[in-house]
């Protein structure tokens, strides 16, 4: 994202783009997270958007899963430790997460379902 400095994740697997939109930041996943440290790749990327949230003071992420075919569980456990920085902070630094998913891949409704239950009022899921 050009706005705050964020560089895009390309690689020949997975395209990891955000952009500004209205609400916040929108970031999109493209392509599978099958990666064997998930963490040494997308926890640098995941921290920098953190760091952007809180200096501008944006309240609304938008995590657009909708073309991401697979992630591993190393994967989901990359977006469970940046959501739980967000759980710590205190309550005027917070942010929210709405988490789209696609209804039409099969792992996303029940393992991004599960995202939610660490903070009911901070994670929204759509499914489409």
């Amino acid at each position: 994202m050009k706005e705050f400095n964020i560089d895009d994740i390309v690689s020949e697997k997975v395209i990891i783009k955000s952009e500004k939109i209205p609400a916040g930041i929108k970031v999109l996943f493209n392509g599978e997270i099958d990666v064997q440290n998930p963490d040494a790749v997308f926890l640098p990327y995941f921290d920098e958007i953190h760091d952007k949230m809180l200096e501008n003071e944006i309240k609304d992420i938008e995590l657009d899963f909708t073309n991401l075919t697979f992630m591993n569980s190393g994967g989901i456990k990359t977006l469970v430790k940046w959501i739980t920085k967000v759980l710590v902070l205190p309550k005027n630094k917070k942010y929210k997460f709405r988490i789209i998913a696609n209804s039409k891949i099969s792992w996303q409704e029940a393992s991004l379902q599960m995202l939610s239950r660490l903070s009911p009022g901070l994670i929204e899921i759509m499914v489409k």
